[in-house]
């Protein structure tokens, strides 16, 4: 952890004025995403229902599969392998909120109509045990979630949608610089971030740092010049040499906007909808799962080897996304 500290001239300043140090951004549970009790009975967490050609109208977000045809099912590779989408019937045994169990019997063909996902089965469904090792504070709107829908485009070139972003593990930092906090705290994330970056490539691990303006955002997004000042301002020198930069993203400009490539894995639910407070951090696994989503600043707790709470919010990320994404 302490190669991951930086120090931040914006930040050590707000500190001093008394700003950032004192800080402590409350971000407790949503109650419509799982909590540590609703997760603790095992199983396969049902994160998004497609429907099917029967049966499926019985299974509800939340549940917690147990087994397909009499097979224990705990994992995603178990559920992938009973291959609920051949057109025969298939008995699910289910926990449902509150503790009931339930049988269902499910008919599912592969859906067709998500492209460029193949094969799409008639639930997104999640490892209970992984979704439940995130801390409350990062559990808001968007986690236990399929990936939801966006537009985003890469500084360097390129546009990616909530689609694309499946197969891959992803470490998402959504950040906006309305006020002089939310400044130092993206610097002290890109910083700790580019420390970060060798290791969490060596987990296959992507970082995505995207700016944009947030719902209640004060000041208009940054252009890809802007960002790209903004990013050599404040790289990180190391034996005398910068450390490579992150991949840098946005949201689109009024022009390059198209509702048509604003694509997720659940319909009609957007990223821009769910972002609160700034700096939003996002961890998808591979199979498209949002298994943190935490917002602003969380104060570090007793005994923690960071104080300062922007340092201590983006290392615990990165701890998470090293060890059980």
């Amino acid at each position: 952890m302490k190669r991951l500290l930086v120090s931040v001239g914006l930040l050590s300043a707000l500190a001093l004025a008394g700003v950032v140090g004192g800080c402590e951004t409350k971000v407790g549970t949503i109650s419509s995403v799982p909590g540590i009790k609703d997760l603790e009975a095992g199983g396969l967490y049902v994160v998004y229902n497609h429907g099917c050609t029967k049966g499926c109208d019985q299974v509800e977000k939340g549940d917690l599969i147990q087994s397909v045809d009499g097979k224990p099912t705990k994992t995603e590779a178990e559920f992938t392998a009973a291959n609920v989408i051949d057109g025969n019937p298939h008995k699910l045994e289910i926990i449902a909120k509150g503790g009931t169990t339930k049988s269902v019997e499910i008919t599912a063909s592969p859906k067709t109509d998500m492209p460029p996902l193949e094969n799409v089965p008639p639930f997104w469904v999640a490892d209970a045990a992984k979704l439940n090792q995130a801390p409350e504070w990062a559990r808001r709107r968007m986690f236990g979630h399929a990936s939801p829908m966006a537009m985003l485009v890469s500084t360097d070139g390129g546009i990616f949608d909530g689609r694309q972003l499946y197969g891959k593990k992803r470490l998402m930092v959504y950040w906006d610089r309305g006020d002089r906090l939310e400044q130092a705290s993206a610097v002290a994330f890109l910083q700790v971030l580019q420390k970060a970056q060798a290791d969490l490539k060596a987990k296959d691990i992507d970082i995505m740092f995207i700016q944009l303006q947030f719902p209640t955002g004060r000041q208009v997004a940054m252009n890809d010049s802007d960002l790209r000042k903004f990013q050599d301002q404040w790289t990180v020198e190391e034996g005398g040499q910068k450390l490579p930069q992150l991949p840098m993203y946005r949201f689109p400009n009024k022009t390059e906007f198209n509702d048509a490539r604003q694509l997720g894995m659940e319909n009609a639910y957007t990223v821009f909808e769910n972002l609160g407070q700034s700096p939003t951090i996002v961890l998808l696994d591979d199979h498209g799962t949002v298994r943190w989503h935490s917002e602003g600043l969380q104060q570090p707790g007793a005994g923690a080897d960071v104080t300062d709470p922007a340092q201590y919010t983006i290392i615990e990320a990165v701890k998470y996304s090293l060890e059980k994404l």
